[in-house]
């Protein structure tokens, strides 16, 4: 794995899916999904950045930064699923949210689905389920300001040190955006 990454030196970041059960949704509002997705966007920009050059549009170097937060437990991924909903688009602003109506929730917890992908075939390279993304559940992590930065700077500062520490980030030189 560690040498087909090293062909790559560029980062997009794909859809960014928030998946919560019908209760949770009728709590969360449009503007506090906005609100995690833009913190955890900026997140990822500012420290996986410094290890790729961010692009809007990708060439044969780039990964596709793909994620999901929900709430929900499914048989099969999130994110192997909703790339069949929703055609390809990149781009911060892409966010996608989808309610359940029958799926069991995941008490108390929430957890984020990383999928990085070829950007230009679209081939999956890696697949991460993380269950350690905050202390609150999905409802409060969503609400609270505080709770969103806490959240998402810890979970993409784990992210960095394991791809460091993996050996594969610093091997790439850092790229002003």
């Amino acid at each position: 794995l560690k040498m087909v990454l090293q062909k790559y030196d560029s980062l997009i970041l794909g859809r960014i899916w928030i998946v919560v059960d019908k209760e949770s949704s009728s709590i969360i509002d449009d503007q506090q999904i906005l609100e995690i997705s833009r913190h955890m966007v900026r997140q990822i920009q500012a420290r996986l950045g410094q290890g790729f050059k961010l692009v809007e549009i990708p060439d044969a170097n780039t990964l596709e930064l793909s994620i999901a937060l929900t709430n929900v437990e499914t048989l099969q991924p999130i994110l192997a699923v909703t790339s069949q909903l929703l055609p390809a688009y990149r781009g911060a602003s892409n966010v996608s949210r989808i309610i359940t109506t029958h799926a069991a929730t995941n008490v108390a917890s929430v957890t984020v689905e990383l999928l990085v992908s070829d950007a230009t075939t679209s081939e999956p390279l890696i697949a991460a389920i993380d269950k350690r993304f905050g202390k609150n559940d999905i409802v409060m992590t969503i609400a609270s300001r505080d709770n969103v930065e806490t959240a998402t700077t810890l979970w993409t500062e784990r992210l960095w040190t394991t791809l460091s520490n993996w050996n594969w980030i610093k091997d790439h030189n850092s790229v002003p955006r």
